[in-house]
């Protein structure tokens, strides 16, 4: 029962390999090297198949040579020598000779079931946080942590002698540069502030959605440390800004009538258009933003200025302030003791707690 098409009627594709590699254009080592330089695909999944749905004389479509053809179940073995191609077929108007032994990705029948391994499920993320007992730059850690709804361990250091004699040098094995704040998370041990927030960023998908998103987000998180570091400077007498109390309230009224600390940050929300600096949605530099402006607003009150946000003209900063103090996975935090932690340490003699 010969056909002018089917499997009797195939080329072997040894005699059609050389045909094919005539009309391909030879690769240059240039094109060799460029032919690597792609993104890596992920490695397909392995797929198996259940062949119990498969019963002798049932009919199936049958590849051969890259097309699909009639054919018919002559033998569904259980043999673990046939377990490569353990169901025999044989096409329809085509004698004995042509049967052969195929697998699951040869045969289209709806009683053949692929069997798809399930993804080994990451164990989830686990952090390992550290900073003192205040809220400074931890406060931003501990409200991404709660916003994520990750398993965080926080490490509150109340006294120098935990850190400097006990776990600092824990730290220092794992990385040179050991400094508060510190952020562990399996093997990774990441210290210096704006890089625990871009891991993080990237750990828990808080860096932007896109290249210009994530590059505005580490800026933000630069300029954001400035302002931060302008409050230190007022804060402690070390840093010989404020040598005393009375020049720390004259230059805090300073900064407040002169400087305009967050017009950067007013116009930044005016230009992005959006709820938050860079999207939708919160990056890592909301969460500083958002803490600085808590703390200068705090000491703004302090002084007994009329209301940041209204003095300063910043309606969007304002919006944003209150549409991140609402957020629902912020309320635990809110509402703990690490919200109403000092704002700087008492034990260095801040002028601002």
């Amino acid at each position: 029962a010969a056909q002018a098409s089917g499997p009797s009627a195939r080329q072997p594709a040894p005699l059609r390999a050389p045909l094919l590699s005539l009309l391909r254009p030879p690769r240059t080592p240039a094109l060799q090297s460029l032919a690597g330089m792609g993104p890596k695909k992920a490695a397909p999944k392995k797929v198996t198949y259940d062949y119990s749905g498969l019963k002798e004389g049932m009919r199936v479509q049958a590849e051969s040579e890259g097309a699909f053809y009639a054919a018919e179940v002559v033998q569904v073995s259980a043999s673990k020598n046939r377990a490569k191609a353990p169901v025999k077929i044989s096409f329809k108007g085509y004698d004995a000779i042509y049967d052969e032994w195929v697998n699951g990705d040869r045969l289209k029948s709806k009683a053949l079931k692929k069997v798809v391994p399930e993804s080994e499920k990451k164990p989830p993320l686990e952090f390992n946080f550290g900073y003192w007992k205040i809220r400074g730059l931890g406060a931003v850690f501990r409200m991404i942590f709660e916003y994520k709804g990750v398993k965080y361990t926080d490490n509150q250091y109340e006294d120098a002698g935990k850190w400097f004699k006990e776990d600092k040098p824990k730290i220092l094995e794992k990385n040179v540069l050991a400094n508060l704040p510190y952020v562990e998370c399996g093997g990774d041990c990441v210290c210096q502030t704006n890089a625990c927030l871009s891991y993080l960023g990237n750990k828990l998908r808080l860096s932007g959605g896109g290249y210009k998103a994530r590059l505005m987000n580490e800026q933000l998180l630069c300029e954001i440390y400035d302002v931060r570091n302008t409050l230190i400077g007022l804060s402690y007498p070390f840093k010989t800004v404020c040598r005393g109390q009375e020049e720390f309230e004259e230059k805090v009224k300073k900064e407040f009538d002169e400087a305009k600390v967050f017009a950067k940050f007013e116009e930044s929300l005016k230009k992005s258009g959006t709820d938050y600096f860079v999207g939708k949605s919160p990056c890592t530099a909301d969460f500083h933003i958002w803490e600085m402006l808590d703390q200068w607003k705090m000491l703004a009150e302090r002084q007994g200025r009329p209301d940041m946000f209204e003095e300063q003209k910043l309606p969007l900063c304002k919006a944003f302030y209150d549409r991140f103090r609402a957020l629902p996975s912020l309320q635990k935090y809110f509402q703990s003791d690490a919200y109403k932690f000092p704002v700087n340490n008492p034990g260095a003699n801040a002028y601002f707690v």
